[in-house]
Parts: structure tokens; sequence; C-alpha cells
């Protein structure tokens, strides 16, 4: 049969939109609680600017899916104006206060270089990635007398200015964080065609 609109992609899309998690139906939409309190506002979108003149917002994403089906699109905008505004929309998003620095975890003085070189064989392996330690987390930045402005990764003192807040900051994850590594180490065969 048919989906809303009598089309059989309509009705692909349906099936994989709404199917619930392997874990159970309940799960399948239930948000992850959150350690702090507030609002949050999302949209997933990708946004680009080329040479403050071109502004790019679009769905799209480089998988099969988005491959297969006609549901993500873009559009590019010539026009100065727009792409300044954009730009600034982007530097807002990503400023200390609004965004986390992705940067190596602290070495522990023995086993760190082991650690990296058993993640990296991991990644390599053709099909499975099995190794649950990754080398990078997320930081925050900690403004103060000694740290008035950020700093990059690179920096010396990084670690001054920046705490660890985790691979999914403000959300308590719990057990679900072992889905997640077993989801990616059993889809690292699918890296090639994504």
């Amino acid at each position: 049969s048919a989906g809303a609109d009598g089309s059989e992609v309509e009705r692909e899309v349906l099936r994989t939109e709404t199917r619930p998690s392997f874990l159970g139906s309940k799960a399948a939409n239930r948000p992850l609680p959150v350690t702090r309190r507030g609002a949050r506002m999302g949209l997933h979108a990708k946004s680009l600017v080329v040479d403050r003149r071109i502004g790019v917002v679009g769905t799209h994403n480089f998988d099969p899916r988005s491959e297969n089906y006609n549901t993500e699109g873009a559009v590019i905008i010539d026009d100065p104006v727009f792409a300044e505004r954009l730009a600034q929309s982007i530097l807002r998003d990503i400023a200390p206060d609004n965004a986390w620095v992705v940067a190596p975890r602290e070495k522990t003085p023995v086993l760190s270089g082991l650690n990296y070189s058993l993640g990296k064989a991991s990644e390599a392996l053709p099909v499975l990635d099995v190794w649950p330690w990754r080398y990078a987390t997320n930081y925050a930045f900690q403004p103060g007398p000694d740290c008035p402005l950020p700093l990059s990764r690179h920096d010396p003192d990084f670690r001054r200015c920046y705490v660890p807040v985790g691979d999914f900051p403000e959300v308590d994850v719990g057990p679900k964080w072992l889905l997640v590594r077993m989801l990616t180490a059993f889809g690292a065969g699918l890296v090639p065609i994504l």
C-alpha cells in the first residue's frame, strides 16, 4: 500500500523515520535527561559562508538516505548582506559561551601512548572499531583573571583555562554511551559508503 501521499517514497520515509529503537519502543523518542535547567533550542541545518558574499543553508547529509530520497535541500544566496548576517550567526553559535572545544584528553603518565595506539589501530580495522576510549573529549572555557580570552587547544595553557565536560556535555547519558560505542564499532564498515 502507498504512503500518505500515495508514493512508495513517502511510505519508506515514514517507516525509517518512525521506527522504534532496537532496545524497545518506549525508549525510541524519549529525551535524555539533562544535567542543568534552562531552555534549549536547536535547528538541524548546515550553514556555510563563502568569501563573506555567499550564504548557503541546507539540510543535506552525506549518507545513502540523503542521496536516495529527495527529502533534503539547500538554498544558496549570493548576497553580501545576508552572508554577513549568516557569518555573525555562526560566530555567535561558536563563541566560548555557546560551544565546547574538542581537544585531546589529559594524558595519563603510563597508558596514554598505549591508549592512543590501540585507538588508532582499532579505527583502522576494516570492519569493527572496538576500542571504547577515545583520545579526545569536550572542554568548556573558564574565564578568569589568568584566562581573560579563549585559547587555542594547542596553547600550552589550554588546560589551565578549560575544564573537561565529557563526550556528551550537560546530558546524563547513563548506559547509552555503551550503545553509542557499539553502534560506532559495528558501523565502522559503512564509512566507505557514507
